[in-house]
């Protein structure tokens, strides 16, 4: 199971998700512990997912992981069994944010000088796919929102109907400005950081 927190603190949360969300979101973590999950039980793990609120990179994910459990314990009886941090992508609604604040160059910035080589073995573009409703394939989630559908170099557009690993395997991955996002500092994927 895993649930999107954006923060372990009532104040952060609402002030990225709307009054009430954190509280709602506590109740829903304590039924699920209620149900055995993230009480260290591998058949019923409990991940929580967070980003930042704002114009910045996520924090390191390992130190994250001991507050935000502590925190949650401590405060609210809730247990979970392990934090995935990721980046924001400068896409969608978060994009018009950084255009509305001024933020969009600066961030984009931030992540492009934030860029780690080491990251780029972990990214999710290298190892999943994904499906849209209509049958269409795409590298990732955010190429799906962005609409950059996966293309081989003769066989032309990628779909699940003609799936082949073979033709999938020799598709050149599509890039754009927001890959940077995936690439920088700790690295951001489906399972959080992508270096350790």
């Amino acid at each position: 199971m895993v649930a999107s927190l954006p923060h372990h603190r009532r104040r952060n949360t609402d002030a990225q998700r709307g009054e009430g969300t954190f509280d709602r979101s506590i109740t829903a973590l304590q039924r699920l512990n209620e149900a055995g999950y993230g009480q260290g039980d591998p058949q019923r793990v409990l991940t929580l997912m967070t980003n930042p609120a704002g114009a910045y990179l996520a924090g390191g994910q390992g130190s994250m992981d001991r507050e935000w459990k502590d925190d949650l314990r401590r405060s609210h009886g809730v247990s979970f069994d392990r934090l995935i941090a990721l980046n924001n992508m400068p896409i969608a609604r978060f994009q018009e944010w950084l255009l509305a604040t001024g933020n969009l160059r600066p961030y984009q910035v931030r992540l492009v000088e934030a860029f780690n080589p080491q990251t780029i073995s972990g990214v999710m573009c290298r190892s999943t796919l994904s499906v849209a409703w209509d049958g269409r394939l795409y590298d990732c989630d955010f190429n799906q929102m962005l609409d950059l559908q996966a293309v081989h170099p003769t066989a032309g557009p990628l779909h699940v109907e003609d799936f082949d690993p073979v033709v999938w395997s020799e598709r050149r991955i599509r890039t754009a400005r927001h890959c940077y996002g995936c690439t920088a500092g700790a690295g951001s994927s489906c399972g959080g950081a992508t270096v350790r």
